[in-house]
């Protein structure tokens, strides 16, 4: 296969390096490429998967903001856990994916985490605080992180993103996440970004914010997911607003998804004048990081890689597929299921595996 648009990037908790194809949606990893480097972070930036999936060349973007301005020192692709809890016996297989980031980050240097996304800053803080040798560790909001260094939205960028026309007035309608509604970091701080002018709060915000529906989705309620978007919109129209804006990718996504009538955008695109085709995303994330503890691959023969990056493991393009960093000989998943007693027949099982781990979909290559 080739690369054309690499965004070849390391992951600071386990020393793969890994390399995003944004032509074909598709990721290859070289196990242990930058060994030499775990240590040394003390700043990790955590994108999150819906942000990864999404728009990798403005996680780039932003890491490389966060690097220059020496707010991180690291990366890491890895996923929070929290979407785990949706998959069959999620709840076991949450529950040893976060020992295993836990194990890793209690071995490293880090003692501060910027986080991207609303559901990964709770769940982050969550599985933390389990245990002394992690509690420390600070979760910070990226859009906080942004606010402090002074960066705002420039009214001109916005106006041409949404309307073509720079001059044009423009009204923005804040949407807040369910996640967010406890602490209000992303809520506040995303606000900090515009000017006063640039947007008018709908009748549901912050702490009484309504659901853009991804939680429903999740649980395979379709059309409770779909009520929840549309009201998100009707509240939106009624302050005349020409555009939703949010700090959450996931929510984007699923406002975008249920309609056409009003754009939802992430404060990102409008930060950096860099818009995501939500229109052609996938239904589903193709792509989630675990650990190879809780994670099994099969092998397979080497393919085409840039040479100075092979072996790796090729992650193929189709389904939801979960890849395994770090460690030695990764275990299927099942062995923390089986663990923890939980209890499912062979065609749920089976069910499972196809529609979340993927084995068939992912090759392991190099040791």
């Amino acid at each position: 296969m080739a690369y054309g648009q690499d965004h070849i990037v390391a992951d600071a908790l386990t020393g793969d390096v890994l390399a995003f194809d944004s032509a074909t949606g598709s990721v290859r990893v070289r196990k242990g490429a930058a060994a030499e480097e775990l240590g040394a972070c003390t700043s990790l930036f955590f994108p999150g998967c819906s942000f990864i999936n999404y728009a990798m060349p403005l996680v780039e973007a932003v890491y490389d903001t966060l690097l220059g301005a020496g707010e991180v020192d690291g990366f890491s692709p890895l996923c929070c856990g929290k979407i785990l809890a949706y998959e069959p016996d999620g709840a076991a297989m949450r529950t040893a994916f976060e020992q295993d980031l836990r194990d890793h980050l209690a071995q490293t240097s880090i003692t501060r985490i910027v986080a991207a996304c609303p559901n990964c800053v709770k769940a982050l803080r969550e599985l933390l605080t389990v245990e002394e040798r992690t509690s420390a560790i600070e979760v910070v909001p990226l859009p906080k992180v942004f606010a402090d260094l002074g960066y705002r939205l420039d009214k001109a960028i916005v106006a041409r993103l949404l309307t073509g026309d720079e001059s044009a007035d423009v009204l923005l309608c804040p949407h807040d996440s369910c996640p967010d509604r406890d602490t209000g970091e992303f809520a506040t701080s995303m606000r900090a970004l515009m000017d006063e002018s640039l947007y008018r709060d709908p009748m549901h915000n912050r702490n009484r914010s309504i659901c853009c529906g991804s939680l429903p989705r999740a649980a395979g309620k379709f059309e409770a997911a779909d009520r929840c978007a549309m009201r998100n919109l009707e509240e939106a129209q009624a302050v005349s607003a020409d555009a939703m804006v949010t700090a959450c990718m996931s929510c984007a996504f699923q406002l975008n998804m249920v309609q056409r009538q009003m754009p939802a955008v992430h404060f990102l695109e409008l930060l950096y004048d860099w818009r995501i085709d939500w229109a052609a995303a996938d239904m589903w994330m193709k792509l989630r990081f675990l650990f190879g503890d809780t994670l099994g691959v099969v092998e397979e023969e080497e393919e085409a890689w840039p040479e100075e990056a092979a072996p790796c493991e090729v992650v193929a393009e189709s389904g939801r597929t979960f890849a395994g960093l770090g460690g030695g000989l990764p275990t299927v998943a099942d062995e923390a299921i089986d663990a923890a007693g939980a209890t499912i027949d062979e065609a749920e099982r089976a069910r499972g595996r196809e529609v979340t781990i993927s084995n068939e979909e992912t090759k392991n290559i190099g040791a």
